[in-house]
């Protein structure tokens, strides 16, 4: 996947959102870290679930999300 799969709205595939979501899930950090390139500028809204695994307030979106998966 890459970045162009993110429509001109911001809004990225379900598909890999949900793999996302399900990689934060499973704390699998190399996936979080791959698809965290694919969702930096997507401005879907994380599900809250997601928001505070990463420490994030509700309703932050996936482009955050991707940004403090990959913040050194």
């Amino acid at each position: 996947m890459n970045a162009r799969m993110i429509s001109i709205s911001g809004r990225a595939p379900r598909a890999l959102r949900d793999r996302f979501v399900t990689a934060l899930e499973g704390d699998d950090h190399a996936a979080l870290r791959a698809l965290a390139v694919d969702l930096g500028s997507c401005t879907d809204i994380l599900p809250r679930a997601a928001c505070m695994a990463l420490g994030l307030p509700r309703g932050s979106t996936y482009a955050l999300a991707a940004k403090t998966i990959v913040a050194p």
